[in-house]
């Protein structure tokens, strides 16, 4: 029983590094009764936010690009406006990547709005005028 404890304690530990802001805090979080966490090392509220956010639903912010029929550029760089459930990324880099646009098109532009009704939508990182 006790080595089982043991085995189990070790699995609830995790370190992380914040990447909330430059300073880059090593986040140790250990679960207490594997629905609470107890989280360590963050110099911010954001750390702790950053730290629990990641175990319970981590995500990310998707950068890519897609077709532009243009004279300057092949592709043109996106990004999602809000940050995607981890387990979602693929799923959405390939409803992403069907887009194909033409000029003009101005940094911020929204390209495509809610995809899967996440709202989650796709914005230009960059201004094409032709």
């Amino acid at each position: 029983m006790l080595k089982e404890l043991i085995i189990m304690k070790i699995k609830l530990n995790k370190k992380l590094t914040c990447i909330v802001c430059p300073v880059g805090c090593n986040l140790k979080i250990n679960s207490i009764d594997g629905c609470s966490y107890i989280v360590k090392g963050y110099k911010c509220k954001k750390g702790k936010i950053f730290a629990e956010e990641e175990i319970i639903d981590p995500r990310r912010i998707i950068t890519t690009t897609i077709k532009i029929d243009s004279k300057r550029l092949n592709r043109l760089p996106v990004k999602t406006n809000n940050p995607v459930p981890k387990d979602k990324i693929i799923n959405f880099v390939k409803q992403i990547k069907k887009i194909k646009i033409k000029p003009p098109i101005r940094m911020g532009d929204i390209l495509s709005r809610n995809i899967f009704n996440s709202g989650v939508d796709i914005i230009s990182c960059i201004t094409v005028t032709e």
